[in-house]
């Protein structure tokens, strides 16, 4: 599958999320390079494992979404290495804050990655794993699960 296609999906993936935030909560009562390095994506930081490189045509910037009336803007990156690639998107829902029961309803089972709690699933060919982190839903999507832990910073 194409890096177009992934992205896409990527951002499919966190549009059905927010659907199912909204539904399943009142939001409007809650909510590489050579070495590794550190990106910052709307002030959330991942880890980018050597051998990743981005690929800047894939790049999401301030995208305002709206989902069940929440509008929510989202940011993210796509990074790849050989055959794996992996994205990563942070949600901001504004003054709707997401909390471990928004990630929750998302959808996934519960796991600690990192010693990060939240949800890994599991949609067709590709693992999707999703939590809640300074009141953000954050979704880190691949299609090689192995590599999930790699990017994220704690």
């Amino acid at each position: 599958m194409n890096k177009k296609a992934i992205f896409g999906i990527s951002l499919i993936l966190i549009a059905i999320f927010a659907i199912g935030s909204a539904s399943a909560f009142d939001l409007g009562s809650m909510f590489g390079g050579g070495g590794n390095e550190t990106v910052t994506i709307d002030g959330i930081d991942f880890n980018i494992p050597a051998g990743f490189s981005e690929d800047p045509n894939h790049e999401t910037v301030n995208k305002t979404n709206e989902q069940s009336g929440i509008t929510y803007v989202t940011n993210g990156k796509l990074y790849e290495k050989g055959n794996t690639i992996v994205t990563m998107l942070v949600a901001d829902y504004g003054n709707h804050k997401v909390t471990d029961e928004v990630a929750e309803s998302v959808g996934g089972d519960a796991k600690t990655i990192n010693d990060v709690n939240g949800y890994l699933a599991h949609k067709g060919k590709f693992s999707v794993f999703n939590y809640a982190k300074n009141d953000k839903l954050v979704v880190i999507s691949t299609n090689d699960e192995s590599v999930i832990g790699d990017f994220i910073m704690e």
